[in-house]
């Protein structure tokens, strides 16, 4: 069954098969319980979640645009004054655009979320979105 998203009035269809469910950790301290644990980072096609391993806190990104760009979209948030320290990791994948495994560059803000291909550029922005704090039980 095709994934089919809708980004600002521009539809796109992006099949099931051509991007599976990325999984990363990174341990960090969790803004909201302030405990150094993993931070479970999921990217989907149109949409990514991080979530605290410990405390359950949620952000939520949609996916804002998608296209090529060059280099300093990612070079450009390691020089950017953030509120929160911004990640930088690496996902060596199959690019949803040239099909080539190739290392995946993300970046993670507290306003987004970057993802892209080093050998072709293709790009896709997703946007803070929403956060879930669990009640505490």
């Amino acid at each position: 069954m095709p994934n089919i998203f809708n980004v600002f009035g521009k539809v796109g269809v992006i099949s099931g098969d051509s991007m599976e469910k990325w999984e990363l950790k990174k341990l960090a301290v969790c803004f909201n319980c302030k405990k150094e644990t993993d931070q479970i980072i999921e990217i989907y096609a149109n949409q990514a979640f991080v979530k605290c391993s410990n405390c359950g806190a949620t952000r939520y990104y949609i996916l804002r645009r998608v296209g090529i760009e060059d280099e300093s979209i990612i070079e450009d948030e390691k020089h950017r004054k953030h509120k929160y320290e911004p990640w930088f990791l690496e996902k060596t994948a199959v690019c949803f655009n040239c099909k080539k495994e190739a290392i995946q560059d993300i970046a993670i803000t507290e306003t987004k979320m970057i993802v892209r291909c080093r050998i072709c550029g293709f790009t896709r922005v997703y946007q803070f979105h929403i956060l879930d704090i669990p009640e505490n039980k």
